[in-house]
């Protein structure tokens, strides 16, 4: 990491303001979510396309598990139906396969799943510090903790965790079975939170490749029950567009898979922060346990925030954007300005508490116009935030 005051010599002395343009980018809460996704050949070729030298997911700096972010933003798709077995249960871990109060594993083939929340209005910024919720059939069809399947308690294949700067979170689960008259499918909610209000909240669900499952369902813990009544096709949930939710999974279906899958989001919260649900929005009438239990997000929010963007040009004419952090508590910084989902520039620094500030250079090349800076937060306890601000890139000297 880059020490925030290292960056400081190169302009000292050297520096003056050319304006202050930084805009609150804050946008009413909407419902008019979308979920991003590929099919499994068109999420295959924008992959390629994507990924080759040079490409845009080198250009934003995201890991290689995160790579469907860039590659399948602009696809949207409806929300999904929460259904009637989502239960607030806190669980905050990324392996669900177990039930946490006995230890069990269910049964079935790894899925090693991973979700990437962008925000599609703001050139595909990532969204730090937004919960995400998983849910499941187990390879038999039945959920955990609900009373029409008898299994009150019981918390297998649930979670939830909070995304990180490049907003992604992954979990490892097992692929799900089927039961009567719905096609095979994982939920996932995506809420980001104001302490313990509820700011932005988008339900929908996963489906996957046919030819994948019959394979899945030939494996010993799923075979035993035969096919399924219900195909995507015949899903009244999947409908006409549920080909935008397929989830592409590669590997072994006889011993594991794994998949990275884009939530886009449209004009979520400019500003993020971990919190804790009420317990009430969402809950399920249809479960036996009945608990408000928080979310998977600690309710403690960062002590720090971004105060003011401010355009500076070098003795050499280099236009650099320096950022002001107010920080009342050690974290982790990583700041990211984005074009047309570009990353113009991006920076990962650790700040130490008081007036901050990190310095964003801007490659010569890079045209004058409006820009997008997405800045996410990590403390050492894990909690998260961030914000996303508008500003315009001044022309070059």
């Amino acid at each position: 990491m880059i020490h925030p005051h290292d960056e400081h010599r190169h302009d000292r002395d050297h520096d003056h303001d050319e304006a202050t343009i930084l805009d609150a980018a804050g946008p009413g809460l909407t419902r008019r979510h979308a979920v991003a996704a590929g099919g499994l050949t068109g999420a295959a070729l924008l992959l390629a396309q994507a990924s080759g030298p040079g490409g845009l997911l080198d250009a934003l700096g995201l890991d290689v598990e995160a790579q469907a972010a860039t590659a399948a933003c602009t696809l949207t798709a409806p929300a999904k139906t929460v259904g009637p077995y989502f239960v607030e249960e806190g669980l905050n871990r990324s392996d669900i396969r177990s039930d946490p109060s006995t230890g069990v594993v269910q049964a079935g083939v790894p899925v090693t799943l991973s979700l990437v929340v962008v925000d599609s209005t703001k050139d595909c910024a990532p969204i730090a510090g937004a919960t995400v919720d998983v849910w499941h059939a187990n390879a038999k069809g039945t959920y955990s903790d609900v009373s029409q399947n008898s299994s009150v308690g019981q918390k297998y294949l649930r979670g939830s965790q909070v995304t990180d700067a490049d907003g992604k979170v992954t979990f490892v689960t097992v692929f799900p079975g089927w039961y009567s008259g719905r096609a095979i499918h994982v939920h996932f909610k995506v809420r980001t939170f104001d302490g313990t209000r509820t700011t932005y909240d988008f339900t929908s669900q996963l489906f996957f490749d046919p030819s994948l499952t019959s394979q899945v369902l030939q494996t010993s813990a799923y075979s035993g029950r035969g096919n399924p009544d219900t195909t995507n096709a015949t899903d009244n949930i999947y409908g006409s567009d549920g080909s935008r939710l397929l989830v592409t999974l590669t590997g072994d279906p006889a011993s594991a898979l794994a998949g990275t899958f884009v939530v886009s989001l449209a004009n979520a919260p400019t500003t993020t922060s971990s919190g804790s649900s009420s317990g009430s929005a969402g809950s399920s009438s249809g479960s036996g346990s009945s608990s408000s239990g928080s979310s998977a997000a600690s309710a403690a929010t960062v002590d720090a925030s971004l105060q003011r963007a401010r355009w500076r040009r070098t003795a050499r004419g280099r236009r650099v954007l320096r950022l002001t952090f107010d920080v009342d508590e050690a974290v982790t910084v990583t700041a990211r300005i984005t074009r047309n989902g570009k990353t113009i520039v991006r920076k990962k620094v650790a700040l130490r508490t008081g007036t901050q500030v990190v310095h964003l250079r801007i490659p010569a090349a890079t045209a004058r116009g409006r820009a997008r800076v997405a800045v996410a937060f990590v403390d050492a306890d894990g909690a998260t935030s961030s914000a996303r601000r508008t500003v315009t890139i001044p022309k070059r000297a």
